[in-house]
């Protein structure tokens, strides 16, 4: 089983699941806290009828239901998604990802269930090589948006504009899991889309059009500044609507 799996690598002290994804002997501890983040998460944006961020890590979007990769051991927003269906009221569960990266786990996980939609703009071709756009899922419960190398803002409000907007508002979900990954910003290492923090704060104030019921988790982000200037405009558009954005200064 793949949880005792990474509960004996831990154990012996850490060991790698695939040329990406190491563990150390804390590692296994640390996912199972992730998870519960989210999972609380869940509940705290059902209950206050407002955002709620999760500043948790390892990320979980490319994590299998028996294996772990791309740095990912456990599929965080999938199991909230999952999570959040069991509570009462809840019928529909919508997960965007903004992740550079196709949420490949995600997508396994969750694409089986009508009840929850998922959708996914992420650089293409690049890892881990899935979410072609003619995928819908079987449901078409699905909306793969591949964007391509250079892609920036422009291209993305584009996208959120003419398909991720309808695709959410006709889905109508109960509870918004945003997988949000920041490593499309123009300056990650692991990258070639040229998104700046306005954007990931105009695509919150478009979230938040469609619901104020919305769980933010990290995904992927390897360039620490960037990541955490983008996070902090992410939040700014949650209480500042329209309003300009003051970002902090290098």
């Amino acid at each position: 089983m793949y949880l005792e799996q990474l509960r004996r690598i831990a154990a012996e002290g850490g060991g790698w699941l695939d040329p990406d994804t190491y563990l150390n002997d804390q590692s296994d501890r640390v996912a199972r806290l992730a998870v519960q983040a989210w999972l609380d998460g869940v509940d705290l944006a059902l209950q206050r009828q407002q955002a709620i961020f999760v500043l948790a890590r390892p990320p979980g979007h490319h994590a299998l239901r028996e294996r772990g990769m791309g740095f990912c051991l456990l599929a965080n927003g999938a199991i909230a998604g999952h999570y959040a269906l069991s509570l009462p009221g809840i019928k529909r569960v919508a997960i965007l990802d903004w992740d550079v990266h196709h949420g490949n786990g995600t997508q396994a996980l969750v694409q089986d269930n009508p009840q929850i939609a998922y959708c996914s703009l992420h650089e293409f071709p690049a890892y881990p090589y899935t979410g072609d756009g003619g995928d819908r899922g079987p449901y078409n419960n699905v909306l793969n948006l591949p964007m391509p190398t250079g892609a920036n803002g422009e291209a993305y409000r584009a996208a959120f504009q003419d398909q991720v907007i309808p695709f959410l508002r006709q889905f109508n979900p109960d509870l918004l899991i945003i997988s949000a990954g920041y490593d499309a910003h123009r300056n990650d290492p692991l990258s070639s889309i040229e998104l700046e923090e306005g954007d990931y704060a105009w695509m919150m104030q478009q979230c938040l059009r469609i619901t104020q019921r919305i769980v933010v988790g990290l995904e992927g982000g390897y360039d620490l500044e960037a990541l955490g200037r983008s996070l902090v405009a992410t939040v700014q558009a949650t209480v500042v609507d329209d309003a300009p954005l003051e970002l902090p200064q290098n």
